[in-house]
């Protein structure tokens, strides 16, 4: 008489093609977090510059604006998801002329949050010295082709014991589709002059 008892399956082979799903799904948990990582790190690099001093600063022909600034040298160069700002220093330590130029992000269409941005920029940047703008007003200018209103600060620049004459133009202007800014800080007997020459000689690009 044959015996009726089957043997119990192979534990080994039991549930094969489950077991294979659960493998490779654990893989797929650990390979998507790197793919993202990976992707993310790609965007970040591709989005992201940054350099400080004049040797990893390069501002020739990639300046959203061109100007003349006699003996500058580029000191800061940022780009940030659609931001840029890049500064220039003028001759001096610390520098009689200060020119920031940025572009803000495409999707900061407000009038008032571009203008919110810039001068909370303006007003967070540390810079060498003490200045104190208390003076201002707008004046109607032309940048680029287009009219533009022109904040002037004027007030003064407290190096040491000595203190400057210092004044301030700030204006925004769309060009090519983006908004960009320009940012003048000047100190020294002659500090309005030398920011209205920086300002005549501006121009988008």
């Amino acid at each position: 008489m044959s015996d009726s008892h089957q043997l119990p399956p192979d534990s080994s082979s039991s549930g094969g093609p489950a077991k294979w799903i659960l493998a490779t799904g654990c893989i797929g948990c650990l390979v998507l977090p790197l793919l993202l990582m990976a992707a993310l790190a790609l965007l970040v690099s591709r989005n992201t510059r940054f350099g400080v001093g004049p040797e990893t600063v390069q501002t020739d022909g990639n300046a959203l604006f061109t100007y003349t600034l006699p003996e500058s040298q580029g000191i800061f160069d940022m780009a940030l998801f659609g931001m840029e700002v890049t500064q220039v220093a003028g001759p001096g330590s610390p520098p009689s002329v200060l020119l920031t130029m940025g572009k803000l992000p495409n999707y900061l269409q407000n009038p008032a949050d571009q203008k919110s941005l810039v001068e909370s920029f303006r007003d967070n940047m540390t810079v060498e010295g003490s200045y104190q703008l208390n003076e201002q007003r707008t004046e109607d200018r032309t940048l680029c082709d287009q009219p533009v209103s022109v904040l002037i600060q004027s007030g003064s620049f407290q190096d040491g014991q000595t203190a400057y004459n210092a004044t301030s133009l700030l204006t925004l202007v769309a060009y090519n589709n983006t908004t960009r800014f320009a940012w003048i800080l000047a100190h020294g007997d002659t500090a309005q002059e030398n920011a209205d020459q920086v300002f005549s000689s501006l121009d988008c690009q």
